[in-house]
This record gives structure tokens, sequence and C-alpha cells, in this order.
């Protein structure tokens, strides 16, 4: 196709010369492509270059007046050179500021850059002369002891409270430490606070004192320790089923088998019993009764508390009753998993 249209043009070009009209030369070469012209334009030299010393630490800011560009300032460079020194890079900022440490005599100088990589001018240098900073005397008062801490149980958890420590200049924070179990351990950094509480998640017996510090890095004595227990977290995975097991005037017997259907071992398991007609457990055996109001919660003994999985036990209660009511509880049961020190 494409040698055909050439042919046709060929024709009418060779019929226009036959009848004396002149065309222009025919050219089979590309047009030539327009490309955008390079920005080689650099930005304005940035002004007002000034600087800002301070102590505690020892810093020199500088400032300046932003520079103009064709497009567009990108950046600023920033040189420094120590007295009698070559200038040389310490940094670059997008910023029309710049903060840097200094330790004696310095000079410097900024350009601004844009995006082609144009850089202009550099300012004039600033010398920056250190004012004699006030040195802080040594302080070698360490905070008073912070009072001993009081221990919050959740399961599987422990919030300790104590009384702030004072300082001559100011208290910055606390260290906790912590030991494994009620005697013996090594005692070993578990955490800081700037508060007078922390909360640590674990189960197990631990033994926790606290020490203050300040920004002289001063500490004060360890605290008494406190030994704490934290339980795990009570888990559902048992079932309690109620049977009766006697009864005579205003009064019955029942008994409640405790399985573990958990897949692991228990520590522990807790009943509740609900009675609707105003019944009142007057006595429990292989159990603990830990409230004397409907509902009640029944608890193990120390005997009875570990269940392997599938495993069962048995408590009893007696009650009292009055003429016509149910006295069959509602029964729920949660259990107490085997737990581990943290």
């Amino acid at each position: 196709m494409q040698r055909r249209v050439i042919s046709i043009v060929l024709a009418a070009l060779t019929a226009l010369a036959g009848l004396g009209v002149t065309t222009p030369a025919f050219s089979a070469t590309a047009p030539a492509r327009i490309t955008s012209l390079a920005d080689t334009s650099p930005p304005t030299v940035p002004t007002g270059l000034s600087t800002t010393v301070r102590c505690n630490p020892l810093s020199v800011t500088l400032s300046w007046t932003a520079s103009t560009d064709n497009v567009g300032v990108t950046g600023y460079d920033v040189y420094a050179a120590s007295y009698g020194g070559s200038f040389t890079s310490v940094g670059t900022t997008t910023a029309t500021s710049f903060t840097q440490p200094i330790n004696g005599l310095y000079q410097y100088e900024v350009r601004a850059r844009d995006a082609a990589g144009n850089t202009s001018a550099f300012t004039e240098p600033v010398r920056v002369v250190p004012p004699p900073c006030p040195t802080m005397p040594p302080d070698p008062q360490p905070p008073t002891t912070p009072g001993t801490p009081t221990a919050t149980v959740t399961c599987g958890s422990v919030t300790l409270t104590w009384t702030a420590s004072t300082d001559n200049v100011g208290v910055t924070g606390y260290e906790i430490w912590r030991a494994p179990g009620a005697t013996g351990g090594t005692f070993a950094l578990v955490g800081t606070t700037t508060t007078t509480s922390f909360t640590q998640s674990g189960v197990g017996v631990y033994r926790f004192q606290v020490r203050a510090r300040d920004a002289a890095g001063n500490y004060s004595a360890f605290t008494s320790p406190v030994t704490v227990y934290v339980p795990a977290c009570p888990t559902r995975g048992c079932t309690a089923v109620y049977s009766p097991a006697g009864d005579w005037p205003g009064a019955f017997q029942g008994k409640v088998v405790v399985t573990n259907t958990g897949t692991t071992a228990t520590t522990g398991w807790t009943v509740t019993l609900t009675f609707s007609g105003g019944q009142q457990i007057t006595r429990t055996w292989n159990a603990a009764m830990s409230n004397t109001a409907n509902p009640y919660t029944i608890t193990n003994l120390s005997f009875n508390g570990a269940l392997p999985p599938n495993g069962s036990t048995t408590f009893g209660f007696q009650a009292t009753t009055t003429s016509g009511a149910d006295d069959t509880p509602t029964t729920t049961c949660i259990r107490t998993p085997s737990g581990t020190i943290g």
C-alpha cells in the first residue's frame, strides 16, 4: 500500500513538471525533532545569612532568606570551615535554617540549588564565635528512695505504684527490677517509667523493687522488695454438672461433678451456682465458697484443683430451701490453665 501511494505522488509530481509547475524537492528524511531547552539558569544567592549560638548543648543555628529560581529551588548546601581551614560540606536542607553542634571558631557559607543541579554562588562567609557558656557544677546528690511499691494484681498482670522520690535538681525517671520466685534468683531490669506506676504481664511468683534516677545519672537506693503472685486468667473449658444428693424438710444436699474439657491440665477451677428460689448454701465440702449470697462462687481446694484433660472431681454442698422451690441451680464453670513464670 505504501509503495502505491508513493507511485501516485511521483506520477502527480511528474504531471506538474510537464505543465511547468515547479515543486519542492522531495525528501524521505524525517523532520528534525524539537527538544526542550535545558535549564541552565542557577538560583539567586541566598541573602541575610545570620547565626544564633546556644549553650547546653553548644550549637549554632544558621538562617537566611530564601533564594529564587526560574523553575524552583530544591534545597541548600551548607559549608563550614574551622578558623583558617578550607570549606567543606556539612549538610543540606530544604528549609532556610540549619543547626549544628560546634566546638570552636567556625565560618559558614550557604548556596542554593535547583532540580537541574544548578547551584548559586555562595553567600559571604559568616563567622561563629562560641560564647563563654556557663558550666554546670557536678551533681553528686542522688534522689531519695521511692516508697515501697504496692501491687495491684489481676489475672495475667500486675501494676506497681509507689510514692515519688525527691531530688535536689529533679527526678527524671524510675527503674523497675524483678527477680523470679519468692526467694533466691537474681534481680534484673525489666522496665523504666517517668511516672510512679508500672504494669507488667506474666504469670507466676515475682519479687519487684524500684529505684529513682536524676539527670546527672545518680541513682537512689532500691526499695524493699515486694513479692507478688500473678495468676493466669481463667479460661472456660470445664463443665459443672449438678445432681441432688438428698433432702429433708427445709434443707437439701447437692453434688457437682467438675470435668476439665480442655486439652491441657488445669491448676484450678471456679464454679458459679445460681438459685432461683431463695436457697442459701450453709456449707460445702471438697470446695471453698468465697461469698455468702446468691449467686455462689465455689473454688477448688489445694488437693483437687489440678485436673488432667477429661479429668473430674466432685464437691458437695448443703443448703436451705423453701416449700415448692426448685432446688436445681444453674451452673457455669471456668478453669485456670497451667501457667509459667515469665
